[in-house]
């Protein structure tokens, strides 16, 4: 039996923050009550924990001054559901990048909102300059991932932001792969929608959007239903979050989420250093084996801690197998996002992507190298 080697923090982080088991089993065991339906002091306790979690989300994003404008959802793929379903039409037109996920691409085409792809170059950075001359007299909106969840590369937000700004237009972020590794702060985007089970380090089953005030009760809400509140209307309460948080949520989820981000704000720098070092030294040691081709950025400064490498003549998924035989666990194939495999020209045979985090050891950098070498020899 080998040890396990997880290689595949951006499909979900483990280990997990360490804390976030007792909250969820605390939480039930010993509270378990609602928010908003409830008139005894559990449900207020409950409702109070839940806000200082909007409260260090909100501060995240850089508006500290809004914490009702964090709505929890599902995942990430649900908060941007929200927000293409509820502010898009067919008579609208948006940007998006040429590196997106699925989460993006199927509401745009399920819903006939219309979309231009801004170009990238075959490392999946986007070409800033082609942006304004896709931009027509419907276009409402820039949507891009923050990062790449095939390849790691870093999309251009601030300058994204400044041509956003100019042509007034909304700019929404995917953060999947951008929490907390790259800053939102300061950078005033209109949504960020975000997940809590990869970089944030908390549990599957939460994420949500983190929204500037006018875009938040411009949404057409893609769920209605009881709140806990104006329960003598059939209407949807006007007010945040009530507005865009019907039924309940995943309460013992978002208390756990709460606990990882404590533990993030206490560790972050000796975290992020952990898991640039092993990145580095992956990127380093991919680059020696000859028979590989490492896809995107050849330097960490461009990309977030996920590396994909193809290996030519050889089918990819029989190599991930092989590493899997030795306990090194990645991802192979297309990753929910077949347009950035058309870019980086990796498509129909996708990539097997390693991805360490922040609790990754160079012994195990050193194993995967080892064992990805002997395979491959």
């Amino acid at each position: 039996m080998h040890n396990r080697i997880y290689l595949d923090n951006g499909s979900t982080s483990w280990p997990k923050a360490p804390g976030i088991g007792d909250t969820i089993r605390n939480f039930l065991e010993q509270n378990g009550s609602n928010i908003g339906r409830g008139g005894y002091d559990e449900a207020y306790t409950t409702e109070a924990m839940i806000g200082e979690v909007r409260n260090k989300l909100a501060k995240m994003a850089g508006d500290e001054h809004h914490p009702e404008c964090v709505t929890f959802t599902l995942n990430v793929t649900e908060a941007l559901n929200f927000l293409i379903k509820g502010l898009f039409s067919p008579k609208d037109h948006v940007l998006v990048s040429s590196m997106e996920h699925n989460a993006i691409m199927r509401p745009l085409v399920q819903s006939h909102t219309r979309f231009s792809r801004i170009p990238a170059d075959q490392e999946g950075r986007m070409r800033i300059d082609a942006v304004e001359r896709l931009i027509t007299p419907t276009t409402k909106a820039i949507i891009t991932t923050a990062a790449s969840n095939v390849c790691g590369t870093i999309q251009p937000l601030a300058r994204l932001k400044e041509i956003a700004k100019e042509h007034h237009l909304l700019l929404i972020i995917d953060a999947a792969q951008g929490l907390p590794y790259l800053g939102m702060k300061g950078l005033e985007a209109d949504a960020i929608a975000f997940t809590g089970h990869k970089g944030l380090l908390g549990p599957q089953g939460v994420g949500g959007m983190i929204l500037t005030p006018q875009l938040a009760h411009a949404i057409d809400p893609l769920v209605s239903g009881g709140t806990g509140s104006m329960s003598d209307s059939e209407q949807i309460p006007p007010y945040l979050p009530d507005r865009l948080e019907a039924g309940t949520q995943n309460l013992p989820g978002i208390l756990a989420l709460g606990t990882a981000l404590d533990y993030l704000a206490q560790h972050a720098e000796e975290l992020k250093a952990n898991e640039q070092a092993r990145t580095q030294e992956l990127l380093e040691g991919l680059k020696k084996i000859p028979q590989l081709a490492i896809i995107g950025p050849k330097t960490m400064e461009e990309r977030v801690p996920i590396i994909s490498i193809d290996v030519p003549g050889k089918d990819n998924a029989d190599i991930a197998d092989l590493l899997a035989q030795q306990g090194i666990e990645t991802r192979v194939g297309l990753h929910c996002a077949p347009i950035a495999h058309k870019t980086l020209g990796t498509f129909p045979r996708g990539t097997i992507r390693f991805a360490p985090g922040p609790f990754t050891t160079k012994a195990e950098i050193g194993q995967t190298l080892y064992h990805l070498n002997e395979i491959l020899e």
